[in-house]
């Protein structure tokens, strides 16, 4: 007989699946009763970080309207102003929205990545014993923000290629105290060091 999954010939004939089946079979079901919340990292959300981010396309919207305003058109710069006006709200909503949706959840033995947009919603688990490195990323607007990026590297994954196997959470208000918080619980703290 055949294991039913991976189609590996079996040992005994009263089996349905191999013990590499069985094994993962195993693992899986343990990922699943793992239900206590140790942590929760949250996507932030604050306006004055929002648009600091976006200070080049405020910055030309506001040329604009005053280019509207010098060239003498009236109707003109109140129509750009009211465009600026509109863009700015639907930048600042869907960051809101996207921040409001996204966390990571640590756990005893997995952490576990939730996003979710208009467009796409992404879920993920990684096992502890599968990451292989865990990163803080920050642009300057963050740091003076005091905003980070943290990336979760699963082994085997293309380095800056988090989306293959890992996952990354932006926007982590005082990134630096919540990454010794996740090392903590994954107990990776003192490889850090």
């Amino acid at each position: 007989m055949r294991c039913k999954i991976c189609g590996a010939k079996l040992a005994k004939e009263n089996a349905d699946i191999c013990l590499n089946c069985y094994k993962a079979y195993q693992e899986e079901e343990d990922l699943k009763k793992d239900i206590e919340e140790k942590l929760i990292v949250k996507r932030r959300y604050k306006i004055s970080y929002v648009l600091l981010k976006y200070f080049e396309l405020i910055f030309i919207l506001t040329l604009a309207t005053l280019g509207c305003i010098v060239s003498g058109s009236i109707v003109s710069a109140i129509l750009c102003a009211i465009i600026a006006v509109i863009v700015m709200l639907i930048i600042l909503a869907l960051n809101k929205m996207i921040a409001r949706n996204t966390k990571v959840i640590l756990y005893t033995k997995k952490a576990t990545y939730t996003s979710k947009n208009i467009f796409f919603s992404t879920n993920k688990t990684v096992k502890y014993s599968d990451l292989k490195d865990i990163t803080v990323f920050q642009t300057y607007r963050q740091k003076r923000a005091g905003f980070g990026d943290i990336c979760f590297y699963a082994k085997g994954s293309i380095p800056g290629a988090t989306l293959l196997n890992g996952f990354q959470i932006k926007d982590v208000e005082n990134v630096n105290s919540v990454m010794q918080q996740i090392l903590e619980v994954i107990g990776l703290e003192e490889n850090k060091k």
